[in-house]
């Protein structure tokens, strides 16, 4: 087994080799937001200005650089490059390079884990446990990792625009009470939870950024439902819409749909609560019974051994 684990060792030095270079490359800008936030909301600093500069040359050169390699795994019809913008804006990854990026960091893993294979099979010279087959496990777990990482993120991203959801409707119905009208009070509610829902600040400050471009508040709050595939903000969506529609207090309207989401999260909590004792099920039975009967039972049947090995020897 000692080829198979270098194999899967130098797989996974690859893997974390090519995420450290792209975590580095696109949180620049979050970086750069960050210090322009904590420095002042007129301050113009110099510093995150050459951030941004640095992460975008970053991004633009390892782009470039991955460019072969995204072309073989980009998708070549425009529906299927449609969906993969989607997910990856979903993920948070909107930048001009993410498509071509995250193709090429396919590629890339893709290729480390066939490399290592044929590395270690001529290095050793002699067959690898599992022959060819081997080869082809290391190539196919290199090309979909970057998928389930992916997918792993755009959970966390709507995990949390979930939690931050409620709060900034209260805020909102706190702004609109005060006499704000919706737009004004979007883009107040996204400056007040910039540091406390990060994620759900930055989407709704594009929000109010395609309002003000002369979008429709209800098409604009669509498109944020469509680009974080989260259901609440759809509903909220449809909620806004039939409020615009028959002329209904929107204050109202988001306080009861604020009180909603919070007892939906609460009903979600409880229902995986309830899943716990089943999931236990699995590992108690394995790992955890058999431990106490060997505690329980252990010392007996030394003791049964004891008392009729005399008699054992006689006969």
């Amino acid at each position: 087994m000692e080829p198979v684990a270098i194999a899967v060792g130098l797989l996974a030095n690859g893997a974390i080799a090519f995420a450290a270079a792209a975590a580095w490359a696109m949180g620049e800008h979050r970086r750069a937001a960050v210090e322009q936030r904590l420095s002042g909301a007129g301050a113009q600093s110099r510093a995150p200005a050459a951030t941004l500069r640095s992460g975008a040359l970053a991004a633009t050169i390892l782009a470039r650089a991955l460019a072969p390699l995204a072309a073989l795994a980009r998708p070549r019809r425009d529906e299927e490059r449609g969906r993969l913008a989607l997910k990856l804006a979903r993920a948070g990854l909107r930048g001009p390079y993410a498509a071509q990026l995250f193709s090429g960091g396919r590629m890339v893993l893709a290729f480390t884990g066939l490399l290592a294979y044929l590395a270690l099979a001529a290095l050793l010279a002699r067959p690898l446990p599992g022959g060819p087959s081997l080869g082809v496990i290391l190539l196919a777990v290199g090309y979909y990792l970057p998928a389930a990482w992916l997918a792993r993120r755009t959970r966390e991203r709507q995990t949390a625009i979930e939690h931050g959801l409620p709060d900034a409707l209260d805020l909102l119905v706190t702004c609109v009470e005060a006499g704000l009208g919706m737009d004004a009070a979007m883009q107040r509610v996204a400056e007040e939870i910039v540091l406390a829902h990060p994620v759900l600040a930055r989407e709704l400050q594009l929000t109010s950024f395609e309002v003000n471009a002369g979008i429709p508040r209800i098409e604009a709050l669509r498109r944020l439902a469509n680009r974080t595939g989260v259901p609440d903000l759809k509903s909220l969506a449809a909620t806004l819409h039939q409020t615009e529609a028959f002329g209904t207090g929107v204050a109202n309207a988001l306080r009861i749909q604020a009180d909603g989401m919070r007892i939906q999260r609460m009903q979600r909590a409880e229902e995986r609560a309830a899943t716990v004792s089943v999931k236990l099920t699995v590992p108690l039975v394995l790992f955890i019974l058999p431990s106490i009967f060997a505690v329980i039972l252990g010392p007996a049947i030394v003791n049964i051994v004891r008392a009729f090995a005399p008699m054992v020897r006689g006969h």
